[in-house]
């Protein structure tokens, strides 16, 4: 009876000291996993951060790219209506020629022609100190018409550019 006593006695102690060996290692498990859940949250609350943080970028960026759509809506609209404008001078300079009967073509002179114009001094009849005279009565306005020309091609260059 002893023997099974002492046995059991022995017993115990080894199943206590396994036991306390557990709660050892289970208690340095404990710490280690505590360590990491609070790395793991420190980490949690830096992407948060981050997220958060791209997440305002990419508003700015939706924002921006919204503004620049209705900035481009505008200028198409813009353009549209110069375009419009632009033919409407074209009609009223076309008319206006046509009314004076000043030729409408669009090279009435060539580049030579017109560089040689545009260099040359004036020829004064009477006197240069006197601005010659005028006469806008009786319909015959003849203006530049060498620059007939210029005016019209340049609004149609204007056109296209806006197109």
């Amino acid at each position: 009876h002893r023997d099974r006593c002492q046995n059991a006695g022995d017993k115990n102690k080894n199943d206590l000291e396994d036991l306390e060996h557990s709660i050892e290692t289970t208690t340095v498990k404990i710490e280690k996993l505590s360590s990491d859940i609070e790395r793991l949250g420190d980490e949690i609350e830096v992407l948060d951060a981050s997220i958060a943080k791209t997440k305002g970028e990419m508003k700015d960026a939706l924002d921006l790219r919204n503004q620049d759509v209705a900035d481009f809506k505008q200028a198409l609209k813009d353009d549209a209506a110069a375009t419009e404008l632009v033919e409407k001078a074209a009609v009223a300079v076309k008319k206006f020629y046509e009314k004076n009967g000043i030729p409408l073509s669009l090279l009435t002179k060539g580049q030579e022609e017109l560089s040689e114009d545009d260099n040359a001094e004036p020829e004064y009849s009477i006197d240069k100190d006197k601005a010659p005279e005028t006469s806008w009565s009786g319909g015959s306005y003849g203006g530049r018409e060498s620059e007939t020309g210029g005016v019209v091609s340049m609004l149609a260059m204007i056109k296209e550019d806006l197109e």
